[in-house]
């Protein structure tokens, strides 16, 4: 039962916590570039992430790991791999400390990502893997939240290429960075995120009515 009534306390806490203004909260933007798709077959390679206090992006606190693995990684006949070289495998993070520093940050934060279906994979299989829990209040994706947007004018069916990190900035006149690096990421998303937030009339309500459609 005691168990039953701290689940219960938790989701009210949450919910209470999302019924606030959105700049009051506190955000996590996050990128995790891996070997593959799979969790199950492939490995993370490298993970940053940043906390955002609207309309702050805090750079100075910004956590940016690579993880080698315990192996000398072959890049064959490319000198790079997501951004990264044999040089940067050499510094490599320790997984279990960094994903408990992870699961810190995230603790009464919403998580932000751009395309959120893979990261919150690869953090669950961390999770199980690991045993360290992920558990940020909500989980908001720039992708649908664009995806969205976009949807709404029927008139103009969504094309290929509409819904990459870097076409949906470029819709916000941000400016256009080198991809597929972990933290170069992570701040393209948290840029993109400030972006949609203050460009939208949504955000003039709670965050919570507005994570049922983009959690």
């Amino acid at each position: 039962m005691s168990q039953w009534l701290q689940k219960l306390a938790h989701w009210y806490d949450r919910r209470q916590k999302l019924k606030q203004p959105w700049q009051s909260l506190r955000y996590v933007a996050l990128d995790i570039e891996s070997t593959g798709l799979d969790p199950k077959k492939h490995q993370v390679l490298s993970i940053a992430w940043m906390t955002i206090h609207p309309p702050v992006m805090h750079y100075g606190n910004a956590q940016y790991h690579v993880f080698s693995h315990g192996q000398e990684l072959d890049l064959g006949q490319s000198p790079t791999i997501h951004g990264l070289t044999e040089q940067d495998f050499l510094h490599s993070s320790e997984p279990k400390q960094t994903f408990a520093m992870l699961s810190r940050a995230l603790n009464h934060a919403v998580l932000v990502c751009h395309h959120k279906g893979m990261d919150w994979r690869f953090l669950k299989h961390i999770e199980a893997q690991y045993g360290i829990p992920f558990k940020p209040l909500a989980i908001f994706d720039t992708l649908a939240f664009e995806k969205n947007k976009l949807e709404r004018n029927p008139q103009q069916p969504i094309q290929g290429g509409q819904l990459t990190l870097s076409a949906c900035r470029k819709r916000y006149n941000l400016p256009n960075y080198h991809y597929h690096h972990a933290l170069t990421d992570t701040v393209a998303c948290a840029e993109l995120f400030l972006a949609q937030c203050y460009a939208s009339k949504l955000f003039k309500e709670p965050l919570n009515s507005l994570l049922k459609n983009f959690s």
